[in-house]
């Protein structure tokens, strides 16, 4: 018995047994997202991930696979070798290039590999809404 059931017994009130309550069996604990916004599948793409080294600037192949205004994941088939990194769409519409944190890196299939990313500030709304509206084809 809780005790505001013996506390609500003593002042006389009637109180049904806890095993008894119409409430049923407590609500499952909602998973928490840590994200601060929600990721949506980008669609078709051709990107770029980049980096300076000394005064010349390399970039790879990479295809945007999701984004939110906090991040993104891509595929791409070469680690970047610098946590910080750039990012820009060359199609279906070029983009600028727009500063990120590698977050995460795993290779997911032969010569493929999947980068998680964190924009240092909210996502360029250009970059955004190119890679989330699929009437941009390519």
């Amino acid at each position: 018995m809780s005790t505001m059931n013996r506390l609500l017994g003593v002042l006389g009130w009637v109180t049904p047994n806890e095993e008894d309550s119409c409430w049923g069996d407590p609500p499952p604990v909602k998973p928490s997202d840590r994200r601060s916004s929600p990721r949506h599948p980008a669609s078709p793409n051709e990107a770029h991930v980049g980096w300076w080294v000394g005064e010349e600037f390399l970039s790879v192949a990479a295809q945007f696979h999701d984004i939110s205004s906090g991040g993104a994941m891509i595929f791409t088939k070469e680690v970047p070798p610098y946590q910080h990194v750039w990012i820009g769409l060359a199609r279906p519409v070029e983009t600028r290039w727009c500063p990120v944190r590698v977050v995460r890196v795993r290779k997911i299939a032969v010569g493929l590999i999947e980068v998680g990313l964190e924009f240092l500030s909210p996502c360029d709304s250009t970059l955004f809404d190119v890679v989330v509206q699929p009437d941009h084809l390519m």
